[in-house]
């Protein structure tokens, strides 16, 4: 199991740099440090939580996915460059477990980090309003901030496969994070007027299924439908939903969504690592 060697390899290098140490000191001033200011202004035990929770669904949207690409994109990109690479693969290591491995690696150091920032978040809950703790809201929201770390992890590895200096991959990930978070929706509206024959589409007028479709498939839109659907779960309020017209409306279908950006780019990025001359 040579990828699990790599692996363990890239989560020690980065426990050595403390860059572990310092995303988790974020993600603790982000989840502890909100509970204990928000029982310093009087505010009750579910109050808190929720507001946290809000500001952390905005937030962790662009958090997660600058946090993820800043650590991945340099997984391989960074050993092509510096000319280590050669020799990681001299050692009994094929190109798929460098790249499963640095996947891992990665995902390892944010992931802990993530999972430190929810346990504190609990703890201080927990401390501050003597045992009055919502558990399954925060360990739900845990996981869907798991699956954007995931996604986000996956895209950044297959992007440094691609690249052949890590200037060039940072360009690549963080560019694809701003047609994500930013210029997605402007894109579908350029395809939409295009085919439109070059003429914009009608104010208010129903977009095509096909745009709708293309919607649905950016990550970050995935990522929000997988998380109301995780919450709509552990939520105390009971509502009944209308079906949406389309199952790829469905909140659910956010899972099927963020499923293939996890496997897909690393797909993708192996096949050109594996196929490129070193």
């Amino acid at each position: 199991m040579s990828w699990l060697a790599v692996a363990k390899k890239d989560f020690s290098d980065a426990i050595r740099s403390r860059l572990m140490l310092a995303v988790a000191v974020i993600f603790v001033a982000f989840t502890g440090g909100g509970i204990a200011l928000g029982s310093a202004f009087g505010i009750e035990s579910g109050a808190v939580v929720v507001l946290i929770l809000q500001v952390l669904l905005s937030g962790m949207s662009i958090f997660i996915p600058l946090i993820a690409i800043g650590i991945a994109y340099q997984s391989i990109a960074g050993e092509r460059q510096s000319g280590s690479l050669k020799l990681l693969l001299s050692l009994p290591n094929s190109r798929l477990d460098v790249v499963v491995g640095k996947f891992l690696g990665r995902l390892g150091v944010l992931g802990v980090a993530v999972v430190i920032g929810f346990v504190s978040m609990l703890l201080a809950t927990a401390i501050t309003f003597d045992g009055d703790v919502q558990a399954d809201v925060i360990l739900t929201f845990m996981l869907a901030v798991l699956l954007l770390t995931i996604v986000f992890v996956s895209i950044a590895v297959s992007v440094s496969a691609f690249s052949e200096s890590t200037f060039s991959a940072a360009i690549g990930g963080f560019g694809l994070f701003v047609v994500f978070q930013f210029a997605w929706g402007g894109l579908v509206f350029l395809l939409r007027y295009v085919a439109n024959g070059f003429e914009t589409p009608s104010f208010g007028s129903q977009p095509p299924e096909w745009a709708q479709v293309l919607v649905v498939v950016n990550p970050m839109t995935g990522w929000q439908q997988a998380t109301a659907w995780l919450l709509r779960r552990v939520s105390e309020q009971e509502t009944t939903q209308e079906a949406a017209d389309a199952f790829y409306l469905e909140p659910w279908f956010g899972f099927v969504v963020l499923a293939f950006w996890i496997v897909v780019p690393l797909v993708v990025g192996y096949l050109r690592f594996e196929s490129v001359d070193l």
